[in-house]
């Protein structure tokens, strides 16, 4: 059987702090991975069952509980030294996965370059299934 705790208000031990449950429902991340896209390990993560690689500075994150739909979740990242982007294309974007690209830019040319790097983190705040 399942069970219910309701409660507005969550304080530290001392009741020093207090923050409304709102903020800790809706203001906190749902879905978050570091990893190294090198070799594809999840160093630490919350919500993410997998990254795949999919190409060079290409990945996709999948998550282990869905969001409730494609258009009602965000996702931001970076990545140490190098530029990142968490694809938003509303072609490819689903409610369980994420797909993220790396690339190096260069400050001679302006171009840019796909990169498999390291020290990677996503981060997703919506609403889950």
């Amino acid at each position: 059987m399942a069970s219910e705790l309701r409660v507005t208000t969550i304080a530290n031990n001392a009741g020093t702090e207090s923050v409304n449950t709102t903020y800790v429902v809706n203001g906190s991340a749902k879905a978050w991975v570091e990893f190294d896209h090198t070799t594809n390990t999840l160093n630490s993560s919350l919500n993410v069952s997998s990254v795949a690689d999919s190409d060079t500075g290409k990945f996709t994150s999948s998550f282990t509980n869905a969001f409730s739909s494609a258009t009602d979740y965000s996702c931001v990242g970076m990545s140490r030294g190098y530029h990142m982007i968490v694809d938003t294309d509303s072609n490819s974007k689903v409610s369980g996965s994420v797909k993220v690209r790396t690339w190096y830019v260069s400050s001679t040319s302006g171009g840019r370059t796909s990169l498999d790097l390291y020290h990677n983190s996503v981060n997703c705040t919506g609403d889950l299934a």
